[in-house]
């Protein structure tokens, strides 16, 4: 009869597993505390408190307040690049929108996007933390959520529904574009919901006629 295998326990192996656990846990209590109660709750104490540990963990995991204020803002840039990847995975195979239909509906799940995730759209574009830069990685990482609107300018350049161009400066614009109607809609400048829809679909097509008719511009 042959003795029953015993397992074998890593310890560095269990540690960094410990570890993961810890970190993704005072993530995501940081992210309650922006969600539920705004920027301003988002201290080192505080969030400390909810998952029951010491600041000195928090501090050994983020190294204090700047890197978990960078692991919100890689955060909220990963949920956005997942509604983009969830857009293209309901298309049906393989098939990416015809014409600039896609453009549209990229535009659309931006600004859904930041009217649900307020505080995250803030901590990734606005001041909500105050003091915090995010490093140039993680706003190089930061940027590569719009790939699939780069990819989305240059199919229709391929297609010739737009003038060959530069799909990364003709993304770039109409970000602008967008973020700044939405800036000024989350700080509450307009006084009726229609008024920031209506604009934001006026900044669209005006980014895309532009594109569409470069000589109209001079």
């Amino acid at each position: 009869m042959s003795s029953p295998t015993l397992k074998v326990i890593d310890f560095r192996q269990e540690q960094e597993g410990l570890r993961s656990a810890l970190r993704q846990g005072m993530l995501d209590a940081a992210t309650r505390l922006l969600v539920e109660e705004g920027a301003a709750a988002l201290t080192v104490r505080k969030v400390a408190e909810a998952v029951n540990c010491s600041t000195t963990l928090l501090y050994s995991l983020f190294g204090g307040k700047d890197g978990l204020s960078n692991a919100l803002y890689l955060e909220g840039f990963a949920r956005l690049k997942q509604e983009y990847a969830d857009y293209a995975a309901a298309l049906p195979g393989e098939q990416a929108m015809n014409g600039t239909e896609g453009i549209w509906n990229y535009a659309s799940i931006y600004h859904s996007y930041a009217r649900r995730n307020p505080s995250y759209y803030m901590v990734m574009f606005g001041d909500a933390i105050a003091g915090f830069v995010p490093p140039l990685e993680s706003r190089v990482a930061a940027w590569e959520s719009f790939t699939p609107l780069i990819a989305q300018f240059e199919r229709c350049m391929k297609e010739g529904r737009l003038p060959a161009s530069s799909p990364t400066a003709a993304a770039r614009l109409l970000w602008a574009a967008m973020h700044g109607v939405i800036s000024l809609e989350l700080k509450g400048y307009y006084l009726k919901k229609e008024h920031p829809d209506e604009l934001y679909k006026a900044a669209v097509r005006a980014v895309l006629f532009s594109l569409k008719h470069p000589d109209a511009t001079d």
